[in-house]
């Protein structure tokens, strides 16, 4: 499969907005109105009484779309203008980050069978083990995510959704969002392909931010197993399976917690393989938003 890794790919928020005045148009006024009528923009059962969230939807969603699609596009667009009043910022995790931190809360055991992955991501010859994780996020979550909301970007092709009943999905990443009550807001995105419009959008229940670390190190799979991928060839390429809602919060929690806690600093801007703002043969096309590596 191929790995790029090397810069942060096109992001599902930039696939959302329609063009690029969307933001200054739609967003703004959104802000404008909920501070008029005092609604807590924050809380995602009133952010969609705001008129202007309705219009901005109107924009989004095509003609003969469906109601059903209706509350899909307005759960996107509440991360998308949380991430934008942030200052759209997106959190590429590496490969070696991913890896390290699911190897050490699964002991001496490997991701997807594979025995060669537990790479030590505390420093040179060390590694995170579970009461080490649960330490960490305990005492980073609050003050390290100053941001209240971005885009985390797994690597491409390393963690798939597996459902009995649909084919396999690539997860690209997951918009999250910490309102003022310090609760935490994840939506999970997978299915990002150049051969088709749109993404798949996996939501989980709000949580606490002080449930998080209980997240990232307990078990997600009833029977065990968790991130096991049942996809041809996972053992030999080290792929990670998301099965249940408890792997996109553990998933979450231990690449959140890292990020929190280290708080790593603006990477360069993205190399375009093929040009302004094309899709090249080399690579995927590079997100144009400011971006840090895990």
């Amino acid at each position: 499969m191929a790995v790029h890794d090397s810069y942060a790919r096109l992001t599902p928020y930039e696939l959302l907005l329609p063009d690029p005045g969307f933001p200054d148009r739609c967003f703004v006024e959104i802000a404008r109105e909920a501070e008029e009528r005092g609604v807590d923009s924050g809380n995602p059962a009133a952010f969609v009484t705001l008129g202007r969230v309705r219009g901005a939807l109107g924009e989004l969603r095509e003609e003969d779309a469906g109601p059903e699609t209706a509350l899909d596009h307005a759960g996107i667009l509440f991360f998308a203008y949380h991430m934008w009043r942030s200052g759209a910022r997106v959190v590429l995790a590496q490969r070696k980050t991913v890896r390290g931190l699911l190897a050490g809360v699964a002991g001496e055991g490997a991701v997807a069978g594979r025995s060669d992955v537990a790479e030590p991501v505390g420093g040179e010859g060390s590694a995170v083990g579970r009461g080490e994780l649960a330490r960490e996020g305990e005492a980073g979550w609050e003050g390290g995510l100053r941001e209240c909301a971005g885009y985390l970007q797994l690597p491409q092709h390393l963690a798939w959704i597996e459902s009995p009943d649909q084919a396999p999905e690539s997860v690209d990443g997951f918009f999250w969002y910490r309102d003022r009550g310090g609760v935490l807001h994840l939506a999970m995105v997978a299915g990002m392909r150049r051969d088709r419009p749109g993404y798949v959008v996996v939501s989980v229940p709000p949580q606490p931010l002080a449930a998080m670390p209980g997240w990232a190190s307990g078990p997600a799979r009833e029977g065990g197993g968790d991130f096991a991928a049942s996809l041809p060839g996972a053992e030999l390429d080290g792929l990670v399976g998301i099965r249940t809602p408890a792997e996109v919060l553990k998933v979450a929690g231990l690449l959140l917690g890292r990020y929190a806690r280290d708080r790593p600093r603006e990477a360069a801007a993205a190399p375009d393989p093929a040009g302004e703002g094309s899709a090249g043969a080399s690579g995927p096309r590079p997100t144009r938003l400011p971006h840090v590596f895990l």
